[in-house]
Formats: structure tokens, sequence, C-alpha cells
């Protein structure tokens, strides 16, 4: 049987870059990185590009999740609206080429920002601040990929599972607000009632594993392994633990050498699980759905 995915995936890439909001929140990651260069350039003197580096992960983690779920939430639900699904499926793709090809060709338009926003840095680098460490660069542009693949697959997946475009967007919104206001609220939270105090530095190692799953966390804390400085997650915050834990990474917080799970490197495994069982979810329940 022949493969459709990437038939599928040059449609999708054609179909999403005519949105012009989501052109609008790539042409808002490029200048804010463009922004942020210049102004740490004329306001900060003995700055290095390895430094200045670290500045990405601010723009990247806030714009990235939501160009990601804006490109990825009407890519299956909105054929299924128009009724183009039916006249989708009655030529050679089927179900499988279609949950996949619009996967890659949604992936690749976020793809393609990641790409802009790092080839920006690397020329303001380089003019501002002198020599930047490739291998640095490319690392952090990398895990950045994959963190844009996490959300358009958590997207994707959504859509690919529910019928109507509401509950489409219902979904990949209040998760996204549960990864970035609810968190501290829903982990810390219960640490507090159940220990009649505030999160401390080094708090019950449960409490630093569901810090890790954050896919938010798990990216600044990659990208801070990478780096030099560190990279504060973007995430509301309630007071709820220890000052001087915020900004530290799981590992940092674990008293004596941490487990695997702790380690920066895990947050591979987190973005990926939070990539594969939204798409496994969304490919069976839409393997199964009468059109």
């Amino acid at each position: 049987m022949t493969s459709h995915i990437t038939t599928v995936a040059r449609k999708e890439f054609d179909d999403a870059g005519r949105s012009k909001l989501l052109w609008g929140l790539i042409g808002l990651l490029v200048g804010l990185v463009v922004v942020g260069y210049v102004a740490i350039w004329y306001t900060v003197d003995d700055v290095t590009a390895a430094e200045v580096l670290s500045f990405l992960g601010t723009p990247l983690q806030v714009i990235l999740p939501v160009a990601a779920l804006i490109a990825g939430y009407m890519a299956v639900v909105g054929e299924r609206r128009s009724g183009s699904i039916k006249l989708l499926l009655g030529l050679p793709p089927n179900r499988t080429d279609i949950v996949f090809g619009k996967l890659l060709g949604r992936t690749a338009v976020v793809g393609l920002a990641v790409g802009l926003a790092f080839l920006v840095s690397l020329v303001l680098g380089a003019v501002f601040f002198g020599s930047v460490p490739f291998l640095d660069w490319l690392g952090f542009a990398a895990v950045s990929l994959l963190f844009g693949t996490t959300f358009v697959g958590l997207a994707v997946g959504v859509s690919a599972g529910v019928a109507t475009r509401g509950k489409s967007m219902a979904i990949v919104v209040g998760l996204y607000m549960v990864l970035i206001a609810l968190w501290e609220l829903l982990t810390a939270g219960p640490y507090y009632l159940i220990y009649d105090g505030s999160v401390p530095v080094e708090p019950e190692t449960w409490y630093l594993l569901l810090e890790q799953f954050n896919p938010i966390f798990a990216y600044t804390n990659l990208a801070s392994a990478i780096v030099e400085g560190s990279i504060f997650p973007f995430q509301f915050q309630y007071g709820l633990q220890s000052i001087e834990a915020y900004g530290m990474t799981p590992a940092e917080r674990y008293p004596g050498d941490a487990p695997f799970y702790l380690q920066d490197w895990f947050g591979v495994v987190v973005l990926l699980c939070w990539l594969v069982v939204p798409v496994a979810i969304g490919y069976y329940r839409f393997q199964r759905t009468d059109l």
C-alpha cells in the first residue's frame, strides 16, 4: 500500500501558510528576537553571544505553544466540519495518511518559525556580540523544535479525536491554561494541604516528578542545560512554594544524586510523551469514528 503522508503534508503546509494569525505570531516571534538582541546590545556591556542566547528561551516558550496550537487544533476537525473529509477519503489518502500528514505539515510550519528565529539570532549574535557557540545554538534549536512539535502533536491529536471545532478549541486552550496558569495550584496546592505548609526547596520526590512532567518546565530545564545561564519557565506563581525554588530544576532540588527521571535529559522523554500520547489517542478515535 502506497503512503500519501507526504502528499497530505505538502497540502497542509500550504493551507497553514495562508493563516494570517499564524504568520502574525511568527512575525511577532522574529520581531521579539530582533528587538531583544538590539536592546541587549545597546544597554548591556561586556556580554557574550553565548550569554545572550538564553534570552531566546523567553519568547520561544511563550509564542511557540500558542502558534503550534493554532496551527494544529483545526487540522482534522476542520475537514470534518466542512465535509471535505469525505471527499479527501474518496481520494487515495486514508485516515492514517490524513492524521500523520497533517501532523507533519503543521510541524513544518512551526519548524519554519523556529528556524527563522534561530537564524536571526545567529546573524545578530555574530554581528553584535562576536562568535556564536554553534553547538549550543544548534542544540538549543533542536530542543526548541521538539518543544514546538510537542504542542503541534497535542493539537493535532485533539483535533483528530473530537467531532466539533468548539470541543477542539476548548480542550487545547484548557490544557494550555493548566500548564501555564494552574500547574502550581494543581501540584503545590495538594502538597500544601498534605504537609500543612508551602513547598520547600527540597520537597518530596513525587512533587519533583510532577514538576518534571510539565512540558514547559521540561523545555526550560533542557534549554538551561545547553546554554549559559538559566531560562525561567513562563508560569503563573501563587507563592505556594519557596521563592528560592523558582528557576531551580528538579535535579537541583533533589538532595543527593537525583534519580534518572529527575535529570534534565529526561525532559526529552517528557516532551515525547506529550507528543505521542495525544496523537495516539486522537488517531485511535479517528480510526473508529463513523464519518
